[in-house]
């Protein structure tokens, strides 16, 4: 029995704590691997802290491997994200795949998930999408047809992306158990809060006691992001972008890159978004798109335009007693940046491995402390062994 799960520990706080603890007292023999997103997360923008101090978090609360998801797979809508890390956790040789939810077990999960799959089902999707609704909302008013009380908690965010999970493995048709570790109210932990705190410069309560005092001196050194700098760069890289490129990068569609080029000169990427956002172009969509251009701006079409399944596996950080989870991996395991660039065969996972870099160049380019802002760390990285 191996346990994959997904992750973006951005940041690692006392739910994380709760799930790890649970799966290891449910299970305390079986191996817990993590493809967890890197410099990048797939709300669109930069993690707050780097991606082996993350994954470090992770190997103190119980994960024995963690393995990057590619940039190209994290940059995705939340169904993409999903079957990318399914697909990178069933390659690792995971035969469970484990997620929080708020309320839904692992058997309606998979009833849904099933539902989803029928022609009717898609064909309501779609005609939802035609109205203008978002991914979520078409999803949730497709289930609502068949399966009313589900179509209500799809609209929790942890149980649409454990239905997203079971969904994905059900398409690729993967041997794949789950299981569904309740949300715990006592710990009402958020990500979205602790980031709102540090942004702020404020302490975050519901942090693990064993990285408080790591987290103050990450934030009081300057080593986070700076999402300022950030959002900077965008805005840059979009006014310098012409319109013939925004079109031809394929990130686009129904004419907005028309009012993209035309909002980018508005004096913040927030005001940028404002302006555009709709019921079918989210917040969140319209950050993964600024996102991809920075990423990729002199490839076309982007290769953020179309979604592709892991390639090779990064290993970010492995418990030492606990090696012999890589021998499972049906795909290459990358342990360093530089061999890696001069072995890779398969031009697409060159690609996508570059990426990978670029988008760890921009995120400590975007770091606080001037530091901390030095390129090409991942040539001098080594995983982190615990």
């Amino acid at each position: 029995m191996y346990i994959g799960i997904t992750a973006e520990w951005n940041p690692f706080h006392s739910g994380h704590a709760h799930m790890l603890r649970s799966l290891k007292n449910l299970f305390p023999d079986a191996p817990i691997i993590s493809a967890m997103s890197g410099s990048f997360v797939q709300r669109g923008e930069p993690a707050i802290f780097d991606k082996w101090t993350r994954a470090k978090w992770a190997l103190m609360f119980g994960v024995d491997a963690v393995i990057e998801l590619p940039v190209l797979c994290v940059l995705q809508s939340a169904d993409k994200f999903a079957a990318s890390s399914v697909s990178l956790l069933h390659n690792m040789g995971c035969t469970h795949i484990a997620f929080g939810a708020e309320s839904l077990n692992s058997d309606t999960l998979y009833n849904a998930a099933q539902w989803s799959l029928q022609p009717d089902f898609n064909l309501y999707f779609h005609q939802f999408l035609g109205k203008g609704l978002s991914y979520a909302s078409a999803v949730t008013k497709s289930m609502e047809i068949r399966y009313p009380e589900i179509s209500r908690e799809l609209t929790r965010p942890n149980n649409l992306l454990g239905f997203l999970y079971v969904q994905a493995a059900l398409k690729q048709n993967l041997p794949l158990s789950f299981i569904v570790i309740e949300r715990n109210t006592h710990y009402p932990a958020s990500a979205t809060t602790a980031r709102k705190h540090f942004i702020a410069g404020e302490s975050y309560p519901l942090l693990p006691e064993q990285i408080q005092t790591e987290i103050h001196t990450l934030m009081n050194t300057g080593h986070i992001l700076s999402y300022a700098r950030y959002e900077d760069a965008c805005l840059l890289l979009g006014r310098l972008t012409k319109k013939e490129s925004l079109r031809d990068s394929r990130l686009f569609s129904e004419g907005l890159e028309n009012k993209w080029y035309k909002e980018i000169q508005q004096a913040s990427l927030p005001d940028v978004f404002e302006a555009i956002k709709s019921k079918r172009y989210l917040y969140s969509r319209l950050k993964r798109i600024a996102a991809s251009l920075l990423l990729s701006s002199e490839l076309v079409p982007s290769p953020f335009s179309h979604s592709s399944f892991p390639k090779y596996a990064r290993l970010l950080a492995l418990r030492n007693t606990k090696s012999f989870i890589l021998n499972k991996s049906n795909l290459p395991v990358i342990t360093g940046a530089a061999k890696a660039l001069r072995t890779f065969q398969e031009e697409k996972a060159l690609e996508s491995f570059n990426i990978d870099l670029r988008a760890t160049d921009i995120q400590s380019y975007c770091m606080k402390n001037k530091s901390y802002r030095t390129g090409r760390l991942d040539f001098y990285h080594s995983p982190v062994i615990r």
